[in-house]
């Protein structure tokens, strides 16, 4: 049976411009054209674009679904297999981050608090640390965070999270009537400046006050923050530059 480019858009819930793109770049070109030039697509051709959007539900480049379901080794049923393992990995995140989502609504609307470290269950490490080596990958500062870090145990790695979490909490203030410039407040960030150093790498006022900027710059981060206060990475980044401000 075939399928109009309207009937497979339908189908699929892609715009029959992405279709035409598809065709363009060579990732999915229809099963025949017709003398009205109509573009026309057979069973083959759903189970192809049923992979290309399994693989955009991973977040792969265009390009590189184009190599892979090019080669000569291509395995459908291994690729489900694989597509089946990656996201129910991705569904079992997914749960997790929804379930601190309510537990920090629940924590907001008064109900059992949480302790530091379930603020930031459910995130994914390796995701971090996979975009830290695309940022900071060819700086000294990452290549002296990845070996202190991978020199620790698992019960020290676990030990200076929860520090970390606890560092962060008082920098946020869970106190809503306290200001950037609390004296708590600036001696928190102090012992934050000291726990890089000690325990990933070495930072000075400047890497401070850039990493400040960017938990503000970044939503990801500053939902973090967020969590804790409304505001929260608005707060601890003008909190940050008062303190470099002093200590500079």
């Amino acid at each position: 049976m075939n399928y109009t480019i309207k009937e497979i858009s339908d189908l699929a819930g892609v715009t029959t411009r992405t279709l035409r793109y598809y065709d363009e770049i060579g990732l999915l070109n229809p099963a025949e054209i017709g003398e009205n030039g109509y573009r026309y697509y057979d069973r083959y051709s759903l189970m192809k674009l049923q992979q290309i959007l399994f693989f955009r539900e991973l977040d792969v480049p265009l390009n590189d679904i184009q190599l892979i379901l090019s080669r000569p080794d291509f395995n459908l049923l291994q690729a489900l297999e694989e597509h089946r393992r990656s996201l129910k990995e991705r569904s079992i995140r997914l749960d997790n981050l929804i379930k601190n989502i309510d537990n920090t609504i629940e924590t907001i609307n008064g109900g059992n608090a949480m302790n530091a470290e379930d603020y930031f269950a459910g995130f994914d490490e390796a995701q971090y640390q996979e975009e830290a080596k695309e940022r900071w990958g060819e700086t000294s500062k990452y290549a002296e965070s990845q070996k202190k870090w991978g020199s620790y145990s698992k019960e020290q790695k676990e030990s200076i999270k929860v520090e970390g979490d606890r560092l962060t909490r008082r920098m946020v203030s869970e106190n809503p009537a306290a200001s950037p410039d609390d004296a708590d407040v600036q001696a928190a960030i102090g012992e934050y400046l000291a726990y890089i150093n000690e325990n990933f790498y070495t930072c000075d006022i400047a890497s401070l006050r850039a990493l400040a900027d960017m938990w503000v710059e970044d939503s990801r981060f500053a939902e973090n923050y967020d969590k804790v206060r409304p505001g929260g990475a608005q707060f601890v980044r003008e909190a940050v530059h008062i303190y470099s401000a002093q200590n500079e």
